[in-house]
C-alpha cells in the first residue's frame, strides 16, 4: 500500500485487494474506488475499506517511529515542522513525548477528527507548550461536501462559504 502525498489516497496491490469483498462495494459518500486489473484506488472516505485490515500500530510503535522520524530530521538539520492531520489519539501521544528528551523538534500540528471527512469540535482544544515543542492551533478540514457554486469567482465562494460555516461552529469560542 502507498500513500499519495496529501494522504488523500492510497493505491494497493493485488494482495490488498485479495483481502476486500468481492465485488467491491460502490464509492461511499465523499470517497472513491478505482480500480485496475492488479491494483486499486481509494481516495478520502474510500480509504476505510482498506485501513480496516490494516494492524493497527500499538502506542509503543508509533513512539518508535515519532522519534525515529524526529532524528532523521534532526541530521537533516531540520528542528521544526507542521503535521497536517492528526487524530486525537496521536495528539495525546505528542502530549506525553513534548518536553522529553525524546522529542527533538517544534511540531504545528493540525487537528483531524478521527474519523475522516467529519467536523469534531469536541474533540478539539487549543495546544500551546510554554517550551514551543508542541502547539495544536487549527483544525484540518475537509471540504467535499459543499454545494455546487456557478459563479465566476467559484474559488473564493468557497473558501467564504467554508468559513462562514467554520465560524457559525465556533461563534463565542475561544
Amino acid at each position: 500500500m502507498l500513500d499519495r502525498i496529501d494522504v488523500h489516497c492510497i493505491w494497493v496491490s493485488q494482495a490488498v485487494l485479495d483481502l476486500l469483498p468481492k465485488p467491491l462495494p460502490p464509492s461511499p459518500e465523499g470517497g472513491q474506488i478505482v480500480t485496475d486489473p492488479g491494483t486499486g484506488v481509494f481516495c478520502d472516505n474510500a480509504q476505510e475499506l482498506v485501513l480496516s485490515h490494516w494492524p493497527k500500530p500499538t502506542k509503543e510503535k508509533k513512539k518508535e517511529w515519532v522519534t525515529l522520524a524526529m532524528k532523521s530530521l534532526n541530521r537533516l538539520g531540520l528542528v521544526g515542522m507542521h503535521d497536517a492531520g492528526v487524530v486525537p489519539e496521536n495528539i495525546r501521544l505528542y502530549e506525553e513525548l513534548a518536553g522529553t528528551s525524546e522529542w527533538s523538534m517544534r511540531i504545528y500540528a493540525m487537528r483531524e477528527c478521527d474519523k475522516r471527512n467529519t467536523f469534531c469540535p469536541e474533540a478539539t482544544t487549543k495546544i500551546e507548550r510554554p517550551d514551543g515543542s508542541l502547539s495544536v492551533k487549527s483544525v484540518k478540514l475537509f471540504a467535499g461536501k459543499m454545494p455546487p457554486f456557478h459563479d465566476n469567482n467559484s474559488e473564493l465562494t468557497r473558501n467564504r462559504w467554508c468559513l462562514r460555516k467554520l465560524g457559525q461552529r465556533y461563534a463565542g469560542a475561544v
